[in-house]
């Protein structure tokens, strides 16, 4: 399989679904949390975690802390608190990831991180992920949901049309419903499946899709 991300001048980037590995981070902070606030074994907890992949947030607070003996009503306020600390953690960066931003900005494309965070928030984690200088924006939820509103406000960044912006830029995204905003705006689109199977971005009409942010990155190497 080839890429076309090579002959684009802009790159429009969703760093929650594709720079950031969100799966990590939760699991890497779930067991701290217990053991920190309700003195559940961490190493319990992350083999539940892991086990149990599938079941909500909230469901697997309930299940854990019902076992040590917490109230129902417990399970809700620890997922909120926990929502919170992931929120100010050091986030995980997805293997491969720096690898393509740092190969793309060397040959001169235009890259936007997209952002469900405000982008003050998002520029602190591209800072302490040491990757802020790879982007040359980055354009927050105060500018609109990330997907169509967010792509739709980078051609004022740059001074042009959204149809001449959108025929030089490709999307690199991780949710499926960005894939139908990026072809009614005109812009290439390729889905990252971490989160999400890849018949899921092929159905919303994706125009690459790869597993993993590495295997997209692994194709460039020969550049």
């Amino acid at each position: 399989m080839g890429t076309r991300i090579l002959e684009f001048r802009f790159g429009l980037v969703d760093l929650e679904g594709v720079i950031f590995n969100p799966g990590i981070l939760y699991r890497r902070e779930f067991g701290r949390f217990l053991e920190r606030q309700y003195h559940i074994s961490a190493k319990g907890a992350l083999r539940f975690y892991q086990t149990n992949e599938a079941l909500p947030l909230q469901a697997k607070f309930a299940r854990l802390l019902a076992e040590g003996g917490h109230p129902p009503e417990e399970a809700a306020r620890a997922t909120v608190a926990f929502e919170a600390v992931v929120a100010t953690s050091r986030p995980v960066v997805s293997e491969g990831a720096r690898e393509l931003l740092e190969f793309l900005a060397a040959r001169g494309t235009h890259l936007s991180a997209l952002s469900e965070s405000e982008s003050r928030i998002a520029e602190g984690k591209l800072e302490q992920a040491e990757l802020q200088g790879l982007f040359r924006q980055v354009i927050g939820s105060e500018r609109g949901p990330r997907g169509r509103e967010q792509i739709a406000f980078c051609p004022q960044t740059v001074g042009l049309p959204v149809e001449a912006f959108a025929a030089q830029s490709f999307l690199l995204s991780g949710h499926p419903e960005d894939m139908v905003a990026a072809r009614e705006l005109g812009c290439y689109s390729i889905g990252m499946a971490h989160l999400y199977p890849e018949d899921a971005f092929k159905a919303h009409g994706a125009q690459e899709v790869y597993r993993h942010v590495v295997h997209l990155s692994l194709l460039l190497r020969p550049y």
